[in-house]
């Protein structure tokens, strides 16, 4: 027979072992929702920003955000640029006369006027090329873009395994 204080010493145990362990609670978004941006006025950032993670040996890699315009006009990003590569540029997918998705650079990407734009896997994007270095999973890369008329902007994007494979297959020029 267990000796009456023993058992009551062994439930105030487990009491405050389940009272120091945190309880899990639902996953909140918050960071991911309101990711860092010094941003213009005019310009919201929406989601995390990310950088795809590629191998070691892969000299480029692509930067992929979501911005909204609450102004009542279209602004322009006319450039980019990033300590991590040697050359920053703005790209899209555009398909060739061989029906071929191809990235190429653009001039420009347009924020409509009270609406988003996505540089998103298989569409516009910011490609990071001649990286300086291999970016490891986890690393914050800093990217400034230049806008039209206005201040830059400037973001940190988390470098991440992609959820899917871009459809545009691999960068040719």
């Amino acid at each position: 027979m267990i000796p009456l204080y023993r058992t009551l010493s062994g439930l105030a145990l487990v009491g405050l072992l389940c009272a120091a362990t945190p309880v899990a609670s639902e996953p909140t978004h918050d960071a991911a929702e309101h990711a860092a941006c010094d941003c213009p006025d005019g310009i919201k950032l929406e989601g995390q920003p990310w950088v795809r993670l590629m191998p070691p040996t892969m000299p480029s890699t692509a930067a992929y955000l979501t911005l909204r315009n609450t102004t009542d006009r279209d602004i322009e990003i006319v450039s980019a640029e990033s300590p991590v590569a040697a050359v920053t540029e703005l790209h899209d997918h555009v398909e060739d006369e061989h029906g071929v998705m191809r990235m190429r650079e653009v001039p420009s990407i347009t924020i409509p006027a009270n609406d988003r734009v996505e540089l998103q896997p298989g569409s516009l994007h910011v490609m990071l090329i001649d990286l300086l270095e291999p970016l490891e999973q986890g690393q914050q890369v800093p990217i400034r873009l230049k806008l039209e008329g206005l201040r830059d902007l400037h973001l940190q994007a988390v470098v991440r395994r992609a959820e899917r494979p871009a459809s545009g297959g691999h960068h040719q020029h």
